[in-house]
């Protein structure tokens, strides 16, 4: 479903084609837990002189306006940088997202997005997602997904004749991968990007020191970070590690000079252990809110 191509940059960081036709970075960086101002505006900055080309935010991460002002000043031409954010979780319903959206670009300091997601599944998902269709449609964002759907909260809006999100993005690493398999099918049946989060154990010691991870690091002369990220881009999904860090912001982006078996790739996966740290929203009911503010 997805086609990789190779970008004119540095990194050499692939694109991936979504459903719609439009590309975004195979690799892009994550902002989550970034401190607001400074961190946050260094951090993208560097990035970008890297050679990144895609910068995901949220308005629940309080550094959009610092996101905004990095691009604004890196001197490189919006068209050429590939930006997600999304909907705050406590924003749900047709014109309250409407205006979150307009609200989020004016921070952003940008007309569009490249890509809005909701953040997580609300009381009102449908009608929700019927505001991000009418965001699209007017121009406001190019493409437009989800974050932390499940299988139902999708098939919600697959049984009203609603168009599919792009993107679905998930916690995504071989910890969880076995456990999510049913969602991963269905996104791919159904022309769902996966969008990984939460590759790098939000760098806990313990499992990237993991000597499952460390025995195929050594053999390819690699770290286990860029082992974790290697193993996401060949499963197909799309990575977001977030550094603040110069070196680590480069080094997480050097991942496609080597290629993990399938072997290794099943030794990834046979890693055990709980990370335990962000919330799992993939389990909360479906609730649809009007149903009648969208085009069928």
């Amino acid at each position: 479903i997805f086609l990789v191509a190779c970008m004119a940059l540095p990194m050499n960081i692939a694109n991936l084609t979504l459903a719609n036709g439009r590309t975004m970075p195979s690799l892009g960086l994550g902002t989550y837990l970034m401190d607001p101002r400074r961190q946050t505006y260094s951090s993208v900055k560097v990035a970008l002189q890297q050679g990144y080309r895609m910068i995901d935010t949220a308005a629940l991460y309080e550094n959009e306006l610092d996101v905004g002002k990095a691009i604004q000043d890196s001197g490189i031409p919006r068209k050429d940088i590939f930006l997600a954010t999304k909907l705050h979780p406590d924003k749900e319903g047709f014109d309250p997202t409407l205006r979150a959206v307009r609200s989020q670009l004016k921070r952003l300091h940008t007309d569009y997005v490249d890509l809005y997601l909701i953040h997580a599944p609300n009381h009102k998902i449908v009608e929700t997602w019927d505001a991000l269709l009418a965001a699209q449609k007017a121009g406001l964002a190019r493409s437009v997904g989800v974050s932390n759907f499940g299988v139902k909260h999708l098939e919600a809006l697959k049984k009203l004749r609603r168009p599919m999100p792009v993107v679905n993005q998930i916690e995504m690493h071989p910890l969880v991968y076995k456990s999510r398999l049913k969602l991963v099918q269905f996104c791919k049946d159904n022309g769902i990007l996966v969008q990984a989060y939460g590759s790098l154990y939000s760098g806990k010691k313990k499992l990237m020191q993991n000597g499952v991870l460390t025995k195929v690091a050594k053999k390819h002369g690699k770290t286990t970070a860029q082992v974790l990220l290697r193993w996401a881009i060949q499963r197909g999904f799309q990575v977001i590690p977030k550094s603040t860090r110069a070196a680590r912001i480069a080094e997480n982006a050097e991942v496609t000079d080597f290629e993990l078996s399938e072997a290794d790739l099943s030794s990834v996966e046979s890693m055990k252990g709980k990370l335990d740290v962000y919330w799992n929203p993939l389990t909360t009911p479906v609730g649809l809110g009007r149903t009648d503010r969208g085009e069928l």
